[in-house]
């Protein structure tokens, strides 16, 4: 029988009264050396400013977790700039030997959108990309976990994006990635009448997927000025309903490659599903949970300030058989839940998928 067991110390990273940019600890990307599981997580500040960072902790069980005193990637001082009010959720990548991390960047400070005020772009631009609170996903790099270079945002403008993971390998000689583009802020009314899906995205360069170009269907060009993409999952069931995203970077096994995604419901309560992709072609589904296989259930699930239900998974480390899958809590803590990859492989391949 298929089981994720939660981590009995759970949570393993949570609040820091009196250290302002670290109040609060969420969404872990995390990756093992063989040695050592480094995480990237999302922290923010306390009181609130409206600003986010990535903070960076480590570990050798991947369970006690030490952290790096002060921000590990911060937000542009360019007010101009896609991540100049944040960095989050971030997915790290091991491919050809370096470590990539995916984030998304915030342009506009939170509390500032929440009040009403909006932001003209450069030159005055009106457009919804600047005057929203919009999301666009950056790309960094690291080999050691103590320097890492900024390579810039990998999306569009015009699009609001997030849940992004690269594939820690290339097909056809092209880099894949896991994404959730929507073209208005994805906590809004328009998304109960068109839910987040997950798109499968390719490019032959790690650092260009798409153009920041706004013009007639018939003057862009496709893997150019538009994503080479492909729908991948789309809202299926009840518990899914509002939106759904990739969480960890997918796990290449023989069977194919597993992925883990959450779904959100018209309650906007967050849980987790299971889905098989081909191995030499990911764009086939092979299978897939109808029912979660994680969801929010003990206290730290629902420590918040506002009622959100969630658990929200950025990491899934392989060791051996046995999976870490690390999530954030309710917005304000990390913990951890592990399971048997074998086990979840059988799992999901009793719900084939009709392609």
């Amino acid at each position: 029988m298929f089981e994720i067991k939660r981590y009995s110390g759970n949570p393993i990273l949570g609040p820091r009264p009196g250290v302002r940019w670290r109040g609060t600890a969420r969404n872990p990307g995390v990756v093992h050396d063989g040695e050592k599981f480094h995480m990237v997580f999302t922290a923010d500040p306390r009181p609130r400013d409206g600003v986010i960072r990535l903070g960076y902790a480590s570990s050798t069980d991947g369970f006690h977790f030490s952290e790096q005193e002060g921000p590990w990637l911060a937000p542009s001082d360019d007010p101009d700039d896609f991540d100049h009010a944040g960095c989050e959720d971030a997915r790290v990548t091991y491919l050809e030997g370096r470590y990539y991390i995916a984030y998304a960047g915030r342009s506009f400070n939170g509390l500032d959108y929440a009040a009403g005020i909006r932001r003209l772009g450069p030159g005055g631009n009106t457009n919804p990309v600047w005057t929203d609170n919009y999301r666009r996903v950056g790309l960094a790099v690291t080999d050691d976990f103590k320097t890492v270079e900024k390579l810039g945002p990998i999306t569009s403008e015009h699009i609001c994006d997030a849940n992004v993971a690269l594939f820690p390998e290339k097909f056809e000689g092209r880099y894949a990635m896991i994404h959730r583009p929507t073209a208005f802020v994805p906590w809004m009314l328009p998304l109960h009448y068109h839910p987040g899906c997950v798109w499968l995205a390719f490019s032959e360069k790690l650092d260009h997927w798409s153009s920041n170009r706004r013009e007639m269907p018939w003057n862009m060009v496709d893997g150019e000025d538009i994503m080479d993409e492909v729908l991948l999952l789309a809202p299926k069931q009840k518990w899914e309903q509002l939106k759904v995203g990739g969480s960890g970077v997918p796990i290449p096994t023989d069977d194919g490659w597993l992925m883990t995604y959450h779904g959100v419901d018209r309650q906007n309560v967050y849980r987790i599903g299971l889905a098989l992709l081909d191995r030499e072609d990911p764009r086939k589904v092979i299978a897939r949970t109808p029912e979660p296989v994680f969801e929010p259930k003990d206290k730290w699930d629902m420590a918040n300030d506002w009622g959100l239900k969630c658990v929200f998974p950025c990491a899934n480390v392989v060791v051996g058989d046995e999976v870490f899958m690390y999530y954030g809590c309710g917005d304000n803590y990390v913990s951890c839940a592990t399971f048997s990859l074998r086990e979840a492989l059988a799992h999901v391949k009793q719900y084939p998928e009709r392609n």
